[in-house]
């Protein structure tokens, strides 16, 4: 049974009998030409050839010309400075021995919302919805030592900000906004 690895990644397997027919790759749509016996690659390696406009990649890759018109990278490929940055931020984060009262996930030291629920440390709620955590969930978050700080910081920017919203409001906005005033009904009055 002929079978081999396509450009694109995926392995194919074609019935007895299909050998020196084409035929279209199921998962890119690429030509596919189906391998004689002794054609074949032997198992475990396949063949790369270097897509026709190589040399115009190459010259981009480098720096040395514009883009090829038909540019095509694999959605998997990642840049050098890309694996550097993902390794730095894998490497500063620092695992605590607190989990997730929620979802029972570790949280990492500072982690104020957890990435799995989406329950914010410092309000006992869970983002995009309603639901809040039972008294023994808040008093094991009141037991963790850096959402004392967050808590304090959280409070404080309130704090804040409503000082600003009421210092940018004069005295004549908030004339405009105040409800006029109700006009007693005229009752008549029957003896």
């Amino acid at each position: 049974m002929p079978e081999l690895v396509h450009t694109c990644g995926k392995r194919l397997k074609f019935p007895p009998g299909a050998e020196g027919r084409t035929g279209r790759c199921p998962q890119c749509g690429g030509e596919v030409l189906v391998p004689n016996h002794q054609t074949s690659v032997g198992p475990g390696t396949f063949q790369l050839t270097p897509p026709p406009d190589w040399p115009a990649f190459l010259a981009y890759l480098e720096d040395r010309g514009p883009a090829p018109e038909r540019l095509i990278m694999p959605a998997n490929l990642m840049l050098q400075t890309e694996a550097d940055e993902k390794w730095e931020r894998r490497s500063e984060v620092r695992w605590s021995k607190w989990r997730c009262p929620s979802c029972k996930e570790r949280v990492y030291i500072g982690q104020i919302v957890c990435l799995a629920c989406g329950l914010d440390f410092r309000t006992g709620h869970i983002l995009d919805k309603q639901a809040k955590l039972n008294e023994k969930g808040m008093t094991y978050l009141q037991d963790i030592p850096w959402l004392k700080e967050a808590r304090a910081d959280m409070v404080r920017e309130a704090k804040q900000a409503r000082a600003e919203s009421a210092k940018a409001r004069s005295p004549e906005d908030s004339a405009k906004f105040k409800a006029p005033k109700r006009k007693k009904k005229k009752t008549r009055r029957r003896f």
